[in-house]
């Protein structure tokens, strides 16, 4: 795919910034950027609109958001792709039409503070780079990179009360020690760092410094923190996540989310707070019809976050964005998790199974990784390695970099992944729903009185509702069709709401054994007429306004 930049590292605050402003100066009339907020750390989160011809906030729109979490930033580079593409392909036919008829709303970077702690130093995080729930440092084990090599690995100390032994088919691989185990050489295996109030004895793990999670921040399904660790101090605490729902609140053209994250390997749809048999079933079927389409783009499933991605279905996750966008504002979202290691390796995710794995189950997979390093990035494997303690003493550490192998692609594969994002979000882009004005009809009835007859049409795969549960939820607006222009209405209203129109997902049409059936289904378009007072020679404007679907607007002369 042509861009202008290359997508061969991971871009840090300053070059995301550059090459947006690059962008912004160099498609002037395609490209506008905005700061929706200035971060503790004073980045700006930057929100971005494409739009070719027309009112960007008169078209349907697609919105695209990454890098909820910190170290997340294969989404945030696929964002930056897609932004890429679009403009740098602007000239094309098929994006310029894709441009004239959508517009795309892409914040490609929601967390930059902590996105920035993540590439520029050892630090893992999951959202940001703030204090919380404890504002002094606790008591425990804290990760950080004691041998000063850039990466926080694991360490591993001899005891006789270890619960873990050396591989034997690979002495990289450490291995849970068995029950009946009593001689042999054991070990303790904890990440590598450093203790704060050590005892002498005991090693506990510290709580995570930087424990804000902004994927359950968001005003839907919000529990405390009791529940639902880093879910902050009440919905939208935090400065970032009011920014994207105060965004999307002032652009109710948006109809479908995409939000980036990593990784495994999966499309999520929700809800994910409720079984998908108790959500409403048309809306399900074009999940899964949608995300047939990003599986068949990128090659990963498309499942229900409740039904498949939920471990634990009693004390779920929740307070998430995607959640959010369709249980509190009916529109259709899907987290894409980006990245599968495992994929990689040869070993498949059951998305389906409840069980927990076996023991030599994991250890399949640990020596699958392995090997997938060895063979493809080297340079993460860090053998084990004597290290001199200064409160443990003796120990070794070593281990896989798990920033750049696990959580997201060596940056020889980034490319891959972004591309193949790209192409899918093009094509869920083009599911929204479009509003058009058709067979203009003008019939004289007697002299200075005329009929006008329209058709108000969807051509989208979506509906201008664009789901039951918006409609549940009485979110959706309907259609509102106006004339102006006229001396004098005589017949029909000037300004009439007309309701919705269903899309081509609405069709009731199946395959059976030998042959096709469409039955009756909700009406994909709609007849308006006036009986209007009018000369020839008359200008007369139609236009037709839905929230979801556009405003299309129709200009005809009286004949």
């Amino acid at each position: 795919m042509k861009t202008t930049f290359n997508y061969d590292h991971y871009y840090i605050y300053e070059e995301l910034s550059s090459n947006l402003n690059y962008f912004k100066e160099h498609y002037p009339n395609l490209v506008q950027i905005e700061s929706i907020c200035t971060t503790f750390e004073h980045k700006e989160v930057w929100a971005v609109t494409i739009s070719g011809s027309g009112n960007a906030m008169e078209k349907p729109a697609f919105y695209i958001d990454a890098n909820t979490h910190a170290g997340e930033v294969t989404g945030s580079m696929a964002a930056m792709h897609t932004i890429d593409y679009l403009c740098t392909n602007s000239n094309q036919e098929d994006v310029k039409k894709l441009l004239d008829q959508f517009t795309f709303y892409v914040i490609p970077r929601i967390t930059p503070d902590g996105a920035e702690t993540y590439l520029t130093s050892y630090e893992k995080l999951r959202s940001v780079n703030r204090p919380y729930p404890y504002q002094k440092k606790q008591p425990g084990l804290h990760e950080c990179d004691l041998d000063g090599d850039g990466v926080m690995r694991m360490m591993r100390m001899k005891s006789k009360f270890g619960a873990w032994k050396i591989s034997k088919e690979n002495p990289l691989l450490m291995e849970k020690r068995l029950p009946d185990e009593r001689d042999g050489e054991f070990y303790n295996v904890y990440a590598e760092g450093l203790i704060e109030d050590y005892d002498g004895i005991n090693v506990p793990i510290a709580p995570n410094k930087w424990g804000l999670d902004f994927n359950r921040n968001y005003p839907f399904g919000w529990f405390s923190e009791v529940r639902q660790p880093g879910a902050g101090s009440y919905p939208l605490s935090n400065p970032e996540n009011k920014a994207v729902v105060d965004f999307v609140l002032a652009h109710p053209n948006i109809g479908a989310v995409a939000t980036h994250h990593t990784s495994g390997g999966v499309i999520l749809y929700p809800p994910g707070t409720k079984p998908e048999k108790k959500a409403f079933s048309a809306d399900m079927k074009r999940f899964r019809e949608i995300g047939a389409m990003a599986t068949e783009e990128m090659g990963y499933p498309t499942i229900n976050i409740f039904d498949h991605f939920m471990i634990d279905q009693e004390n779920y996750s929740s307070g998430a964005f995607d959640d959010w966008c369709y249980q509190n504002q009916g529109i259709p979202a899907y987290t894409l998790e980006l990245w599968n290691l495992m994929e990689r390796c040869g070993c498949k995710i059951d998305w389906d199974a409840r069980k927990e794995q076996t023991t030599e189950d994991k250890i399949h997979e640990l020596s699958c990784v392995l090997k997938w390093c060895v063979e493809n990035t080297p340079e993460s494997i860090k053998p084990w390695t004597n290290f001199e303690h200064p409160q443990l003493g003796q120990v070794e550490i070593g281990g896989i970099e798990f920033k750049f192998t696990n959580q997201n692609p060596p940056k020889q594969f980034l490319l891959q992944e972004v591309e193949k994002t790209t192409k899918f979000s093009l094509r869920y882009a083009k599911t929204l729903p479009l509003l058009e004005i058709e067979n203009i009809q003008v019939m004289k009835q007697v002299e200075g009185i005329y009929k006008v007859e329209v058709l108000i049409a969807n051509t989208g795969y979506l509906p201008t509702y664009l789901s039951d549960e918006a409609k549940a939820l009485k979110v959706a607006k309907e259609i509102e069709v106006s004339l102006d222009g006229v001396k004098a209405v005589i017949s029909g209203k000037k300004t009439e709401k007309v309701g919705h129109l269903e899309g081509f997902s609405g069709i009731n049409t199946d395959y059976s054994r030998n042959a096709i059936s469409t039955e009756n289904h909700a009406p994909l378009f709609k007849q308006i007429s006036w009986v209007i007072q009018a000369e020839e020679g008359d200008c007369i404007t139609i236009t037709a306004n839905s929230e979801k679907a556009g405003k299309v607007i129709k200009t005809i002369n009286i004949k």
